[in-house]
């Protein structure tokens, strides 16, 4: 199969499997699962989905069983949708990078606050000089400064 077969089949499956979580699964331990990738073999027999959620090491465990218990299910229900010669076997794997995320921006944040910003996002109306801003905004006003008028 050809990458971009296998990229449109990935996208389908994330797709259904990101609306069966929202909208049909009654699981409690699975309302907050994102799923960030699908990753489908060449034969599309197998599906790498990996998922994210913020929070303790216990409840990421808590969601891989829930997720591990619910693939037939999510199977089972994307079946009639999806229309492939061959449904995938779904294997779910943890995605850090919504925690890496969170972590980055908390990290930001305190050091926006060290360094004496202020807090919630509020700026002050001399947070920004002109120095600042003639350093980030350069405009060309078509005149050179080097030739002489």
């Amino acid at each position: 199969m050809g990458k971009k077969y296998m990229g449109r089949v990935s996208e389908m499956i994330r797709r259904k499997l990101t609306q069966l979580l929202i909208e049909e699964s009654n699981d409690p331990r699975l309302e907050n699962v994102t799923i960030t990738d699908v990753e489908v073999n060449r034969d599309t027999t197998r599906a790498q989905v990996f998922y994210s959620i913020i929070g303790t090491e216990e409840d990421i465990a808590v969601t891989q069983a829930a997720l591990d218990g619910a693939a037939g299910w999510l199977r089972n229900e994307m079946a009639p949708t999806l229309r492939l010669r061959n449904l995938p076997h779904l294997v779910f794997a943890y995605d850090p990078s919504l925690a890496h995320g969170a972590r980055i921006e908390e990290l930001l944040h305190e050091l926006h606050i060290e360094s004496g910003g202020q807090a919630n996002g509020e700026a002050d109306d001399d947070s920004m000089d002109s120095d600042f801003i003639d350093d980030v905004f350069v405009v060309d006003d078509g005149i050179d400064d080097d030739d002489d008028i």
